[in-house]
């Protein structure tokens, strides 16, 4: 093996074990946010921050907020069944 070919093959396992990490870490992050726990603390932040905000713009914002995630993981169970 020449040392070009050792230098490829060294590259295209960087490019490989980076796939890798950044598949692993967008896997956690997908896991942090379905975590019911995370949801409660993210709500109590949002009441946290309501003094700043009024109230209905909050509210608001929550709202939209689940309900773009339940459509979101009712279309990507969709995808899945068929």
């Amino acid at each position: 093996m020449t040392e070009l070919e050792e230098l490829k093959q060294r590259r295209e396992l960087v490019v490989l074990a980076a796939e890798l990490q950044r598949a692993n870490v967008m896997r956690r992050i997908e896991r942090l946010q379905r975590n019911p726990a995370r949801r409660v603390l993210g709500f109590a932040a949002l009441a946290a921050s309501a003094a700043r905000k009024p109230a209905v713009l909050t509210l608001g914002t929550a709202a939209a907020k689940f309900a773009l995630n339940y459509w979101r993981k009712r279309s990507a169970r969709r995808r899945l069944q068929h």
